[in-house]
């Protein structure tokens, strides 16, 4: 079993990183209706939801790629953490292949940009994952799981709203399997990790 890092270096990251993955205070443009004028390409089912779900989803899955690559360039050599890290990045870079496809035959690019600007639901700032980015050996392999572990936990419940309330039938079927992944990943982060992390 692997000791978590717990000295005073560490914990200090874990304080900043909660307040940095609080949702982006709302300005008067985000408090209008998610979609800012409905395009004649979009999908008659579609509805808000699958807007949202759009603008929200492939940038966070995109800060995963990014996470992903930097465990992936190292020199971490634990097999079972960089073979999920290849499975989080070639997973998620394929949604977003779908996602962006969908967004860009919608013509909701306003909405895209609009949604692009949030750090929210398990996303880190900048600042976060610049330190993320300059770890080493084991610093990075454990704080990759930690913040991995946050980044897919706190997105389930939007990915679930989604199933539950979007319109579009292929994009609720993609986020039903992004539960599903993302759940039995969170498992085996745990399992790497020693117990469940805690950010």
């Amino acid at each position: 079993m692997r000791r978590p890092l717990i000295d005073a270096a560490v914990l200090l990251t874990a304080a900043l990183l909660v307040g940095a993955c609080s949702p982006a205070p709302s300005t008067p443009a985000d408090s209008e209706q998610m979609v800012s004028e409905r395009t004649a390409a979009m999908p008659a089912e579609a509805n808000d939801t699958d807007v949202h779900f759009l603008g929200m989803m492939v940038p966070h899955h995109q800060q995963a790629i990014d996470m992903a690559e930097v465990l992936l360039a190292s020199t971490v050599d634990d097999p079972e953490v960089r073979d999920l890290a290849e499975r989080i990045r070639d997973g998620q870079q394929r949604e977003n292949e779908q996602m962006n496809a969908w967004a860009d035959e919608w013509g909701i690019d306003a909405d895209m940009t609009m949604h692009s600007r949030h750090i929210a639901n398990g996303m880190v700032s900048p600042g976060v994952f610049d330190s993320y980015a300059a770890l080493e050996g084991e610093e990075l392999r454990t704080r990759f799981l930690e913040l991995m572990h946050f980044h897919h936990a706190e997105v389930i419940a939007m990915t679930r709203d989604q199933v539950d309330n979007g319109g579009y039938a292929p994009l609720q079927e993609m986020a039903a399997e992004m539960v599903e992944v993302q759940t039995a990943e969170m498992r085996e982060m745990e399992h790497m990790y020693g117990g469940v992390p805690t950010p």
